[in-house]
């Protein structure tokens, strides 16, 4: 992930360095209450991506309405 190219989709990709950072962010959030993450951090966008992604597919296979679609995880 080094290169620049960020592929949300492909999380296989996450290199060592990649994942001690995502640690430190989740830590951060949790200290902080940040349900997804520090606003604007690269955990942030996952989140947010994987979300959006998700309401995709729901809307798609026509399940799932956009109230109440958030994770309570």
């Amino acid at each position: 992930m080094k290169d620049g190219s960020t592929d949300y989709d492909n999380y296989d990709e996450a290199d060592e360095e990649t994942q001690k950072h995502l640690q430190k962010e989740f830590a951060e959030a949790e200290r902080h209450g940040w349900a997804e993450g520090k606003p604007g951090s690269f955990l942030n966008r996952l989140i947010a991506h994987g979300n959006k992604k998700t309401e995709e597919e729901l809307r798609k296979s026509g399940g799932g309405s956009s109230e109440g679609s958030t994770s309570s995880s």
